[in-house]
This record gives structure tokens, C-alpha cells and sequence, in this order.
């Protein structure tokens, strides 16, 4: 697939940034860090820019960065796993441990047409690994999930995800026979 605007769109993220907040943002292709991530909250094992502390210029282009990844459902559901967590926030008032911010991003290797690189987000219910070699792309592992997984108080009243997910979970469900439930 094309992936020069997801070069484009990390290029403008790692530019917008400081140059601490970028050597705390970029690591090696190779680095380490590929393999920490957690769904554990707050802070277990992370790094990157975290996204809570950014600007929200900053914010845009991270999302920027998502949204030129992934495909226009699957940033949605990213985004509204984000929201979703600020949604727990309100209902639990937890504030250290929920929010639509508290994530990570990381940029590894550099953004580039021909050697490889890639980007990693982290955080509560959302961790994206994505890997970058020319035109091709790999996005494991990857995990999204969500509690509540809609909303119909708060700021993100009426934000929902994994409705397709439940519906086809809940066929299967039915279509069990009593001895193969």
C-alpha cells in the first residue's frame, strides 16, 4: 500500500516536537521498546511522547499520524477507545489512571521510503504496533478493546465500539447447538 503520507504525517509529528521531547519519542528499529507495551495502566513500561503532556497542535498530528495508518473505521475505533477511556474517567473520577490522553507514542527508526521504521502507540485498551518496509505494512501486535463500550452520559455521550464484534459474537452464540455450547 502507499505509505509516503504515513511517512509524510510521522515527519510532521517528530517536527512539531522539542528536541528532548523528540530523543524521548525516537528510538531504534531494532529498539527494545517494540516489545514494551502494555494494556496495564497508568505508566508500566511506558515511553514515547506522552500525549496527555503534549500540546494539542502535537495531538492533531499524532492523530494525523493514525488516521493516515489505518483505515477510516479502524481510526475511529482507535478514537473512540481513547474516548471512551476519558469516558471511565468521568464515571470513576480516577483521573491518574483514565483519560482520552493518557497514551504513548513512539516513533522507531526513521521515517523513510526505503529502510524500515515504524510507530507504536500504548496505552489503556489501545496498543498499536505498526511497521513500516516501502510499500509495505504489518500492524501487529495490536489491541483495542473498551469498558464501557458505549456511553450515553458525559462528554462522549453516544460513543460506542465493537457493536459489529458483539452482533456477530452473539450469532455465533445462538447458532450453537445445546452440546456444542
Amino acid at each position: 500500500s502507499p505509505t509516503s503520507g504515513i511517512m509524510t504525517a510521522a515527519d510532521a509529528f517528530l517536527d512539531s516536537l522539542d528536541s528532548k521531547l523528540r530523543a524521548d519519542t525516537t528510538f531504534d528499529v531494532d529498539s527494545e521498546e517494540w516489545r514494551r507495551w502494555c494494556n496495564i495502566h497508568p505508566y508500566l513500561m511506558r515511553h514515547g511522547a506522552f500525549l496527555d503532556a503534549v500540546s494539542p497542535t502535537q495531538r492533531d498530528l499524532a492523530m494525523g499520524l493514525l488516521r493516515e495508518s489505518m483505515s477510516p473505521q479502524g481510526f475511529e475505533t482507535a478514537r473512540n477507545a481513547m474516548k471512551l477511556n476519558e469516558a471511565i474517567r468521568e464515571i470513576t473520577g480516577s483521573d491518574d489512571e483514565y483519560g482520552e490522553w493518557l497514551y504513548w507514542l513512539s516513533i522507531m527508526g526513521d521515517p523513510s521510503n526505503d529502510q524500515p521504521w515504524g510507530w507504536q502507540i500504548d496505552g489503556h485498551h489501545l496498543i498499536i504496533n505498526f511497521f513500516v518496509l516501502g510499500d509495505q505494512v504489518v500492524m501487529t501486535p495490536a489491541f483495542m478493546g473498551s469498558e464501557p463500550v458505549a456511553v450515553d452520559i458525559g462528554r462522549y455521550a453516544g460513543t460506542r465500539v465493537f457493536e459489529t464484534e458483539e452482533r456477530s459474537g452473539l450469532a455465533l452464540a445462538l447458532s450453537l447447538s445445546g452440546g456444542q455450547k
